[in-house]
């Protein structure tokens, strides 16, 4: 069978449905046109793909000024959210990769160090709380959207969370009693059946929270929310910005500590010994806390402009 010229119209998965069906037609006619028959070039892929992802954050909101400011705000408040997931993926590994560092930090500096990861531990019970509470103030909204009809919507987003959060359910429950009768060592590293298994469910886990983000954000976008609403929904996005900055220091002070007076553990090697204050994990894991912390601030900014707007309306 001979094979179709391109005409570039694979490239309109870029672009949001609504612009899809608005100009899609004529971006076709004009890239086949300008291919003549050719291939697209990696230029004009990447190209077409920067503007249609371009388009698709205007259509959420987090860029222009086309959309009303009251969704604007709101856009800003689950660029948050997702912000806080991942925020939560590199926490969850914080917390793993820095088990029982008391016991190798010298007596004389563990205050800073504890006092750090405390910092980190209370900071992320409150903005799990705050999440929750904004989750809460949204849900009467979310009750009306789902008798309106909205289920459909999102029907498919809920069955594919829900089923790859039962999956990690079953597949904590089975590592857990493992975990428990493997010393501290083993767990760290020295088990590699332990390690591949662990690795599995931090996969799971982490899927399992991008796909009920997948499903706050589905949900949310379609939802009419009161002035009292977005009001405390823009308070409960500062203030859970707030806590992942206050995290971010925290996690960052915790390394400096324990590089200074035990970089030993941060290698998993003999107390004492000579090592190196840079490890691979914990800077990816930094990493991730920074990006997300960025971009929840800047999800926040957006939020709090249009909020000017949205008052002064």
């Amino acid at each position: 069978m001979k094979r179709r010229p391109p005409d570039g119209s694979a490239l309109l998965r870029w672009y949001p449905a609504s612009w899809r069906h608005r100009y899609g037609d004529e971006l076709v006619a004009l890239m086949a046109d300008t291919l003549n028959g050719e291939d697209p070039s990696p230029k004009l892929r990447i190209s077409i793909a920067w503007a249609g992802l371009r388009e698709r954050v205007r259509e959420a909101g987090l860029l222009g000024t086309t959309k009303p400011a009251a969704e604007r705000i709101f856009a800003g408040a689950i660029a948050v959210l997702c912000a806080w997931m991942a925020f939560l993926l590199a926490g969850g590994r914080f917390a793993k990769y820095s088990e029982h560092f008391e016991q190798a930090v010298p007596r004389t500096s563990r205050v800073i160090s504890v006092d750090a990861y405390n910092t980190v531990a209370a900071a992320a019970v409150l903005g799990g709380v705050l999440v929750l509470i904004g989750a809460v103030v949204a849900l009467p909204s979310f009750v009306r959207f789902l008798r309106s009809g909205g289920w459909p919507s999102v029907r498919r987003h809920f069955r594919r969370a829900l089923g790859i959060s039962a999956v990690t359910g079953l597949a904590l429950a089975g590592l857990a009693p493992e975990a428990h009768s493997l010393t501290p060592a083993q767990r760290n590293g020295g088990s590699f059946i332990y390690s591949v298994a662990f690795g599995a469910i931090v996969v799971l886990v982490s899927t399992s929270l991008v796909l009920w983000t997948v499903v706050a954000v589905a949900a949310t976008r379609r939802l009419e929310l009161t002035r009292r609403v977005l009001t405390t929904e823009i308070a409960m996005a500062a203030l859970v910005s707030g806590t992942m900055v206050v995290m971010t220091g925290a996690t960052a002070t915790w390394w400096a500590t324990v590089a200074s007076s035990a970089p030993w553990f941060l290698q998993s090697t003999r107390s004492g010994s000579t090592a190196s204050v840079f490890e691979p994990q914990l800077a990816a894991t930094m990493s991730l806390m920074l990006v997300a912390t960025v971009a929840a601030l800047v999800g926040m900014r957006r939020a709090a402009r249009s909020w000017r707007e949205f008052r002064a309306g």
